[in-house]
């Protein structure tokens, strides 16, 4: 062991450079159609049912993998489980750009959260396997802020780039051309993947990969912190990827304002998680908590009020900070409580798959029956409970 592996350094090897700008590529590729996907189906469909079954679909898929994957995805090679999840995602990106009915349609949208669901679970553990055994206590926080940092950044390049390319074409054809080049796109990082990363096993000890329901012991405050881990993903699949752009449209704006809405609020999280995790170790999990969702009410607040563009980019750049927040700690308050990096990483995930299905689906079908306005009230009282929670979370941690 070197020296700085006994100070608990994590020690960098030629296939952990290439991991961050690797999962940068990723970032890029999975969050290109997100926030088209929306105005996609908006454009094929004035059913809100229609829309917020495609909206579904996909978190559903997600999900499955989330709850029964909890003893499947961290037994397995992180870099097989990273290249077959993105493998899975492009197949189904091209399946969507071409499908000629419904069914195609929402059997390819099923297979998107399938390979999605692979990939996000996977990532999280190769975040601190591509640096074992080197990780010292208290890197965790820190790996998986810079494997957030790095996958967001590719997302604030995806997101805003999905929605312009659209915009070559007009109607339809503009998002189907999106998703085609999308999926070639998810083909050939996961191809870079396989070729890049050195096999990332699962540590000694890890159970055999099975699909099952997950066992997890019961810890103090372990519910509420469960269902705040949902509302991190709640804010990035409800607010980034739903009622932003809906908001957006709804208001008339140009589809290059929505695009810079967009980048303005994954560029803002980007920015502040390069040094979340030094803020969460001086401040603590629960104050970042408590004032991140004290801002993403603020935040909602003010986008349900009539506004221009230059407040709805402003109020998006604010919200980018909010999420960011919550991306930071999150991962770290489940990963305390379990007390063991992979099964606590797999224990959020399964949250988080909740709180991207709840965002999604809530928010297309709520929105497109209520309204923006009232959408974002909606949203505000929710994070406002958020807040409440975190705060009963810290109560019950010092007690414990």
């Amino acid at each position: 062991m070197t020296d700085q592996a006994e100070r608990g350094d994590t020690v960098l090897t030629p296939s952990s450079r290439l991991f961050l700008p690797l999962m940068t590529a990723t970032g890029v590729t999975m969050t290109l159609t997100a926030p088209l996907e929306v105005l996609f189906i908006r454009d094929l469909s004035s059913n809100s049912l229609y829309v917020g079954a495609f909206m579904l679909t996909s978190a559903l898929g997600v999900v499955a993998i989330d709850v029964f994957g909890t003893r499947f995805v961290p037994g397995l090679d992180a870099k097989a489980a990273l290249a077959a999840g993105l493998l899975l995602f492009g197949v189904a990106c091209i399946g969507m750009g071409l499908a000629p009915d419904g069914l195609l349609l929402m059997s390819s949208r099923i297979l998107q959260g399938f390979g999605g669901g692979m990939m996000f679970g996977s990532g999280l553990q190769a975040a601190v396997r591509v640096h074992a055994p080197s990780v010292g206590p208290g890197d965790t926080t820190r790996l998986l802020s810079r494997f957030n940092a790095a996958f967001l950044f590719g997302g604030a390049v995806g997101s805003p780039g999905g929605l312009l390319l659209a915009g070559l074409l007009a109607g339809l054809a503009g998002f189907r051309v999106a998703f085609v080049a999308t999926g070639g796109l998810a083909l050939l990082v996961a191809a870079a993947l396989a070729a890049a990363l050195p096999r990332l096993a699962a540590p000694p000890g890890t159970p055999r990969p099975r699909f099952s329901l997950p066992r997890f012991a019961r810890t103090p405050a372990s519910g509420a912190a469960l269902v705040l881990a949902m509302s991190g993903e709640f804010l990035r699949g409800g607010v980034l990827f739903t009622a932003l752009p809906l908001a957006g449209a709804a208001r008339a704006y140009s589809t290059l304002t929505i695009s810079l809405a967009i980048a303005l609020m994954s560029g803002a999280e980007i920015a502040v998680l390069t040094v979340a995790y030094r803020i969460v170790r001086r401040a603590g999990v629960i104050p970042v908590l408590v004032t991140s969702f004290a801002l993403g009410t603020l935040c909602a607040t003010l986008l349900a009020f009539p506004a221009g563009a230059a407040a709805y980019l402003a109020v998006s750049t604010l919200f980018g900070i909010s999420l960011a927040g919550a991306t930071a700690s999150l991962p770290a308050l489940v990963v305390a409580q379990v007390g063991n990096s992979t099964a606590g990483l797999a224990k959020f995930r399964i949250s988080a798959g909740v709180g991207i299905l709840a965002g999604t689906f809530g928010c297309a079908v709520v929105g497109t029956q209520i309204g923006i306005p009232r959408l974002f009230v909606l949203i505000a009282i929710l994070l406002l409970g958020s807040v409440q929670l975190a705060c009963l979370v810290g109560r019950q941690m010092v007690t414990a």
